[in-house]
């Protein structure tokens, strides 16, 4: 597994890899900016209380659950736009490190844009709602691991291992490798915790769940 993940971050500067990456990396960063006026413009048009140690008071827990909330979002961001170009990510990863396998069979673009959208949408939501429990020590980080862990490496398998066979069979695969694919989530999740590289981790894990789904298959 570890040498999986060694490879897939040597490919992420390839040519075919750095193309998605400055397209992926430019479209997040607009959607986050957008995010981030909106968001100010919202703590600007918080009423005064009229006492000033009140209002500096509000405006600094503001500023600073926008600060967390826009870090939170940045993995999920990240992962509608990557999510646009999976197709183009696992076909060089397999072309490149597998050219004697048969190729995966692309999704149709808005099949593929309709389960990023689900996908980020789980994301957001489970963790705006696990938010208040990221403020605590230790349990913050174990928490985030867990459950981002679960979900990149169920959702990200899934999208690789449909390029090979139906729903049903993805499903059953990923059911019988679930702790193999948890232990991949985790590192997955660890690398989304440091900054600027969690802007990374979509494609990343595109590319590492490819080498997983190659490796399962090949014991089978």
């Amino acid at each position: 597994m570890l040498n999986a993940a060694l490879i897939s971050l040597r490919d992420m500067f390839s040519p075919p890899f750095r193309s998605v990456l400055w397209r992926s990396l430019g479209l997040t960063l607009l959607l986050l900016a957008a995010l981030g006026y909106g968001a100010q413009w919202g703590i600007e048009a918080i009423p005064d209380l009229g006492y000033d140690w009140a209002d500096t008071t509000v405006d600094v827990l503001a500023q600073f659950i926008l600060v967390i909330v826009l870090v939170v979002m940045l993995m999920p961001a990240a992962a509608l736009f990557a999510g646009l170009f999976l197709e183009e990510i696992a076909d060089a990863v397999e072309e490149k490190r597998y050219p004697q396998d048969a190729p995966g069979r692309d999704q149709p673009f808005w099949q593929g844009l309709w389960v990023a959208l689900k996908f980020t949408a789980v994301l957001v939501g489970l963790n705006l709602l696990a938010l208040p429990f990221y403020f605590v020590p230790v349990f913050g980080v174990i928490l985030f691991w867990l459950l981002n862990g679960y979900l990149l490496s169920r959702e990200y398998f899934e999208l690789v291992a449909l390029r090979h066979m139906a729903p049903e069979e993805a499903r059953r695969m990923r059911r019988a490798h679930r702790l193999r694919l948890l232990s991949a989530g985790f590192l997955i999740a660890a690398l989304a915790t440091i900054p600027i590289v969690n802007l990374l981790v979509p494609l990343f894990a595109t590319a590492f769940m490819v080498h997983i789904y190659k490796r399962i298959t090949a014991r089978a």
